[in-house]
């Protein structure tokens, strides 16, 4: 496998890595509605930014609605060389379950 699963319960902890990088790329309304502390929109901005930080290979958590998508996602970030790249197991969904428990 070319990511690590997290689950919701280990969000916080990896959120709050100095050099960590939360990926939402879910639809910029469904970002702006809502989002986990510190992440960023994965626009075609952001990627760009991201691929220059390639050389610090720092630690990247992708999530979509489900987790789904950012399976694919996180497969991609990988292949772009990218070692420490993570995928929230449920997406969203399950982090805004948690969250409001």
């Amino acid at each position: 496998m070319s990511y690590f699963n997290l689950v919701v319960n280990q969000v916080d902890d990896f959120l709050n890595r100095p050099d960590a990088i939360a990926l939402d790329i879910r639809d910029f309304q469904s970002y702006a509605a809502g989002h986990l502390q510190g992440a960023e929109h994965a626009d075609e901005q952001c990627m760009s930014q991201l691929i220059r930080k390639r050389r610090n290979n720092p630690p990247i958590l992708v999530y979509c609605y489900h987790g789904n998508t950012s399976r694919d996602f996180a497969s991609l970030i990988h292949k772009l060389g990218f070692e420490q790249v993570y995928h929230l197991e449920g997406g969203w969904k399950a982090w805004s379950e948690f969250a409001n428990t």
